[in-house]
């Protein structure tokens, strides 16, 4: 594996066929960019209240960081584009987080935003120093934000439909990731890859979340 190689190299980088010239794997990487979608698209959203409207466009800029980190790991299996796929995936974490716990009135906002800043950069150490440690660190940081906004959504008492369809893709994307992970699901040549699927829809599941903060149907 060359030095500056991603660290999958030295196994398989998912399923899809490795090209020597051009995009890498370009299903893979064309698909990150619905996340730059999801983005977007979060962004356009108007919450009624806060901390949701400081909450919803740092999530939306997260995604969009997400879909162009993805771009450039996929598109050139490198050391530093594992590195810029993987921080904004911790940056997502982190906003989960932090707002679940601002939500829940378990801290202040701006205490928040401090721990939050504190534990990416945390975060990002760590994967700059011990890169095979990302997918553990991502669920690590991940799963906290979802059970608390579960608990916050149950209650408050207030519609929760947008989260647990969000949660709902993003089993689905996690099943798909899987299967291709593991070749179960594979043929390295064609544009329709498990972990492309995984990208679509786990920026729909970012969406989603998006969404739920910004439901006026949501109990103070």
């Amino acid at each position: 594996m060359p030095a500056d190689g991603a660290t999958c190299l030295a196994t398989r980088c998912f399923c899809e066929l490795v090209r020597a010239d051009g995009i890498t794997q370009p299903a893979n990487a064309w698909s990150s960019l619905a996340f730059v979608v999801a983005g977007a698209a979060a962004l356009l959203l108007r919450p009624a209240a806060r901390p949701e409207r400081v909450l919803v466009p740092l999530l939306g800029v997260a995604l969009a960081a997400v879909g162009l980190g993805s771009f450039a790991f996929h598109a050139t299996l490198t050391l530093w584009g594992q590195f810029v796929d993987v921080f904004p995936m911790y940056a997502v974490g982190c906003v989960l987080l932090a707002g679940a716990l601002v939500r829940l009135g378990w801290t202040t906002p701006r205490r928040a935003a401090v721990g939050g800043v504190a534990l990416l950069v945390a975060l990002g150490v760590l994967l700059w120093l011990w890169p095979e440690s990302r997918r553990v660190l991502f669920a690590a940081v991940l799963l906290p934000g979802i059970v608390r906004e579960l608990v916050r959504t149950r209650r408050v008492g207030g519609d929760g439909r947008w989260l647990h369809v969000g949660l709902g893709l993003l089993v689905a994307a996690y099943a798909l990731w899987v299967l291709d992970q593991a070749g179960l699901l594979c043929d390295p040549t064609s544009w329709l890859q498990g972990h492309a699927a995984w990208h679509v829809l786990g920026a729909v599941a970012g969406w989603c979340l998006a969404r739920h903060w910004a439901s006026r149907r949501l109990v103070a």
